[in-house]
């Protein structure tokens, strides 16, 4: 079997993070495809493996930080190495004013969008070092580069991760490591999907607001990260890239 790279694809268990894991899978990668959900992970290793990759499936917690260091304690066991990361964690708790916003979701949505990226990439940089470096791509969000309506804990948390992306890539940029962010902006997930069917007079609202006039495909955001992690140059470290059909312009 041909030497493969190694890369991690954490929040893999549907929409871009599964997208984007297929497609470094057929670019000759192997996948560690990882997240909550053992099952979807399993199948989606197999889907890996149709297409020609190298699949393998390990469920974590990424607000868990024992999870966190077992999973790249694992990865380190198995391969002795690991080359790139898509860390793909995140989600919306709920919506509301900053005086309605109870603190306990404040807490876990800063715990799921900045917490747990935290974490992972405390574990991932020192894996990377120890084999000469290695390129971490993490999902931010519009909501990161502006004010969001109602969503002052979302917002605050991609707003923090675009600091972490900025600060580490930083702290590592002389010894081989290339840390860069996306920023997405509506992006037809499955999750999408089901909003859209039930609200489909909003989300004509937003789609004619954007510029490009349609919604992001998850095959975009893929085709981008599985760039950042394979072929973007070196020299393009903390770097934050809207990906949002031109909405923050």
């Amino acid at each position: 079997m041909p030497d493969r790279s190694i890369h991690l694809v954490a929040g893999a268990s549907s929409g871009m993070g599964r997208q984007t894991a297929l497609k470094l899978g057929a670019s000759g990668s192997h996948v560690v495809v990882a997240a909550r959900r053992l099952d979807a992970l399993e199948e989606l290793a197999g889907e890996i493996e149709a297409v020609g990759g190298s699949g393998e499936a390990m469920a974590f917690d990424g607000t868990d930080p024992a999870s966190v260091a077992a999973l790249i304690g694992r990865i380190e066991s198995a391969h002795g190495r690991l080359d790139g990361a898509f860390n793909n964690l995140g989600d919306t708790l709920g919506d509301s004013p900053l005086d309605e916003t109870p603190p306990e979701r404040w807490d876990a949505t800063l715990a799921v969008n900045l917490t747990s990226v935290f974490h992972l990439m405390r574990h991932e940089i020192p894996l990377m070092l120890r084999g000469g470096g290695g390129r971490i791509v993490n999902t931010a969000s519009t909501g990161g580069l502006r004010g969001t309506k109602a969503m002052s804990d979302y917002s605050a948390a991609k707003w923090g991760l675009i600091g972490l992306t900025r600060s580490a890539a930083l702290d590592y940029a002389d010894q081989g490591m290339v840390i860069n962010a996306i920023a997405p902006g509506i992006i037809a997930t499955e999750k999408f999907r089901a909003f859209e069917a039930n609200m489909p007079d909003l989300f004509e609202t937003l789609r004619l607001a954007t510029p490009v006039q349609r919604f992001g495909d998850m095959g975009e955001i893929a085709d981008l990260v599985c760039w950042l992690l394979r072929e973007a140059p070196g020299f393009m470290t903390g770097a934050v890239l809207p990906v949002d059909g031109g909405r923050t312009a």
